[in-house]
């Protein structure tokens, strides 16, 4: 990466026409993810709100790298949905775009460690760049609502109606990333069982 700014970074695809393929794919299962997500999102209950969200951001990240195998196409999924996420009804959702970004940036450099195209469909570079991209997002978007003073009311009422004792600042930082690494490394096993399923009806 060299320490390219974003825009460059994308700019650098082959050529115009696998950029134009870039940016459909990152379209397409943008798309995808926001419907998805907010299916989930609205049927199951607040605790669990925003789950779906990290599940199928690792779900489509993976679908675009194996299917692209070059550079960048999870990462401008990834800045096009924390744009998105601007517009979602959420508090302080201003912190979901440098959030989505950082999740990008990571999945990046982590599939960017040896040949591009082999990592995009290797399970294991697959499963832990999944779960370092959650968790560098959960990380951002935690640490921007502890520095604006956010409160996590609805959390900590949440976790003392089930009778668990406050669990303080420490609890919410376990509670956030746990969640998120936990989800995204489901949505790679899903997204890399969806890949082995359709590979297997080409056959």
């Amino acid at each position: 990466m060299n320490g390219l700014p974003i825009w460059q970074l994308i700019s650098n695809a082959s050529s115009p026409t696998s950029r134009v393929k870039l940016i459909a794919y990152a379209t397409m299962f943008t798309a995808i993810y926001f419907v998805l997500a907010y299916v989930v999102s609205a049927t199951i209950g607040p605790l669990l709100r925003g789950s779906g969200a990290h599940f199928f951001r690792a779900f489509c990240m993976v679908l675009i790298a194996s299917q692209l195998r070059t550079p960048n196409g999870p990462l401008v999924f990834s800045i096009i949905s924390g744009f998105l996420l601007l517009m979602v009804p959420a508090p302080a959702s201003y912190l979901y775009l440098p959030g989505s970004v950082g999740a990008g940036l990571v999945y990046e450099f982590w599939l960017r460690r040896g040949d591009y195209a082999k990592n995009a469909v290797s399970n294991n570079m697959i499963i832990v760049g999944s779960i370092l991209s959650g968790a560098t997002e959960s990380a951002i978007v935690t640490a921007g609502l502890f520095a604006i003073g956010f409160s996590f009311s609805e959390l900590l009422v949440l976790t003392a109606s089930t009778g668990l004792p406050n669990i303080g600042i420490a609890g919410i930082w376990i509670f956030s990333l746990s969640k998120n690494i936990l989800l995204s490394a489901i949505g790679a096993f899903v997204a890399i069982g969806f890949i082995k399923s359709k590979l297997t009806q080409l056959r």
